[in-house]
């Protein structure tokens, strides 16, 4: 990103970051960005399909988000499941049903095939932010049981982790 980039979903957003259990090196990101739809960058910033504007304009607010930054340091693959799981389970926690998202197009076709994240493509691919990313949605608590079904053992960890935590913040309000 250049110098004196602003991102402005940086404030409105819930970051999930994955480090090495030996040095704590942060290894993966992601974030969910908590906005009305229309500020979404995957609404905002593609061309979607027409039918697909129209489906997502009745949805209710705090029914949706936006999943995005998700990136890995090389080598370290096996922690896109984990952070995309967290995501979406704290997404459900929060009453929401489905996260939009702009993939790259790499990472569309990888999940897609290793995890059988089941996207629904909502627009045309475009180049943004240095790759061609493609503008979908998915359904969390599909995406959820194909995780289950995938990684059954990450998913059990994950909600152990999850019952044991005693301080979960309380869902953010979002404005239509």
């Amino acid at each position: 990103m250049p110098n004196d980039f602003q991102d402005p979903y940086e404030k409105d957003s819930i970051y999930f970051v994955a480090q090495h259990a030996l040095n704590q090196q942060v290894v993966g990101v992601c974030r969910l960005v908590l906005q009305e739809l229309r500020t979404l960058p995957t609404y905002n910033h593609f061309e979607l399909f027409e039918h697909e504007r129209r489906a997502l304009e009745r949805w209710k607010p705090g029914t949706y988000c936006e999943m995005g930054a998700l990136a890995k340091l090389p080598n370290h693959s096996n922690v896109t499941p984990g952070l995309v799981a967290v995501a979406m389970t704290r997404a459900s926690a929060m009453g929401m049903t489905h996260v939009l998202c702009c993939s790259d197009q790499r990472l569309f076709q990888s999940t897609q095939q290793h995890l059988g994240i089941p996207y629904q493509v909502i627009g045309r691919s475009r180049l943004f932010y240095g790759s061609v990313k493609i503008p979908c949605i998915v359904n969390i608590s599909e995406t959820l049981r194909q995780l289950e079904r995938r990684r059954p053992r990450m998913i059990q960890d994950l909600a152990l982790h999850t019952a044991a935590s005693t301080h979960v913040p309380p869902p953010l309000e979002l404005r239509a």
